[in-house]
């Protein structure tokens, strides 16, 4: 049984080797990373206003907790109201990273005031869905962007602090796959300077709430390579052709 245990603990160490090399070592090899755009600065500037001391704390509704959208707070767009906070302040991943692009694009549009707002309320019941993620192993937000023309997918290469991750797990010991909504921070490496995982900001369990975290790439319940998703907001410039319209 030992001889065995260890035989698929050394196979699970290739595998993952194996696993990791292609899609990180573009991000390894990357150049300095170049100047933040606006909205990632703005981004990180409000996340930093954000407690850590378990004032917003991690709740996922089970059934009969409708009306609850996951956000700190109520959330306005344009004057009107289009997500619902609850009377403790609690927190889950995805509400929190829209809460935190909704004040960012907010702030955006008022400091652009030339630019016609591409998600306006009436589109936000379906961008929030796709934020919140259509599907097991979906892209969650940058599906979002993309579909608004606002945002990108970008590879781990390109990625930048202040973008929007959509975490996808591996199976772990049970067969389970989870996923995590996360605004990342930076890589992480190992004593090789190879990426083994990276820092975010978002709100877990494990951190009570609103709070950075690292996270690691893997088997049995590691962050999965080939779904974790990146996305950038790109917004229009002001005077700028007008985005896609979005299809529901």
């Amino acid at each position: 049984m030992i001889r065995n245990l260890r035989s698929f603990t050394l196979l699970s160490c290739v595998l993952l080797a194996f696993t990791l090399a292609a899609p990180l070592r573009a991000a390894e090899e990357a150049e300095a990373a170049p100047e933040l755009p606006e909205f990632n600065k703005m981004v990180l500037d409000i996340i930093a206003t954000y407690p850590t001391d378990g004032t917003h704390d991690y709740w996922w509704p089970k059934s009969g907790g409708g009306g609850f959208d996951g956000c700190s707070m109520d959330m306005y767009l344009l004057g009107e109201k289009v997500m619902d906070g609850e009377p403790q302040k609690r927190t889950f991943c995805c509400g929190l990273t829209l809460e935190v692009f909704l004040r960012a694009y907010n702030a955006w549009l008022e400091a652009h005031p030339g630019v016609d707002p591409p998600v306006k309320p009436a589109d936000w019941s379906d961008f929030q869905r796709t934020w919140f993620v259509l599907e097991l192993n979906g892209p969650g937000p940058s599906a979002a962007l993309v579909k608004y023309g606002i945002g990108e997918e970008v590879l781990p290469a390109d990625v930048l602090p202040g973008d929007f991750v959509q975490i996808w797990r591996t199976k772990n010991a049970k067969g389970r796959v989870s996923g995590h909504s996360v605004i990342f921070l930076e890589w992480v490496r190992n004593a090789e300077d190879a990426i083994i995982g990276f820092r975010y900001w978002s709100t877990q369990t494990s951190t009570k709430g609103v709070n950075e975290r690292v996270e690691y790439f893997g088997p049995l319940g590691g962050m999965s390579t080939e779904y974790t998703f990146f996305g950038r907001v790109k917004m229009p410039e002001a005077g700028g052709a007008a985005a896609p319209e979005a299809t529901n």
